[in-house]
């Protein structure tokens, strides 16, 4: 009895060991949550990001940005990371705006993904195919008749 108490219990300890995961089964593997931190940006909002915007259009458009430096004012730096409790999937994005006398002058991005798979990707769903729309054929001009 003594025994089987003693290989449980090193199977529950062992169990929180990282090296063991690919081998214990999931019932004994402890619940790790997904970790996501920073701003969820899309390739819709960069789009309408324009040279020339004020810091509160930014601000608006795309929310407080995760970094900012007293070194370096005009610069805001928004930064998405996720990574998956279960498996090594890891995404990070990062998208850095530089302003001049308080206008947007310039911003650099990573490839962000569009808005319909952002809720996909962060919930962790596979991504179902977005249907496209068939090409609409062009409508034949309109005459108006003389009188």
């Amino acid at each position: 009895m003594y025994s089987r108490l003693l290989v449980a219990t090193a199977a529950f300890i062992l169990a929180g060991c990282e090296s063991l995961r690919t081998w214990t089964p999931a019932i004994i593997q402890p619940y790790r949550p997904d970790v996501q931190q920073g701003n969820v940006v899309t390739r819709e909002m960069v789009e309408q990001l324009r040279e020339g915007m004020t810091r509160d259009q930014v601000r608006f458009l795309l929310g407080t940005p995760l970094l900012t430096s007293v070194f370096h004012q005009d610069r805001w730096d928004f930064v998405y990371y996720l990574q998956r409790g279960k498996g090594d999937e890891r995404q990070l994005r990062r998208l850095t705006v530089f302003f001049k006398d308080d206008r947007l002058a310039r911003f650099e991005s990573d490839e962000m993904p569009p808005e319909k798979l952002a809720d996909n990707l962060i919930l962790g769903r596979k991504p179902k195919a977005v249907p496209q729309a068939p090409p609409k054929e062009p409508e034949p001009p309109v005459t108006i008749p003389a009188r």
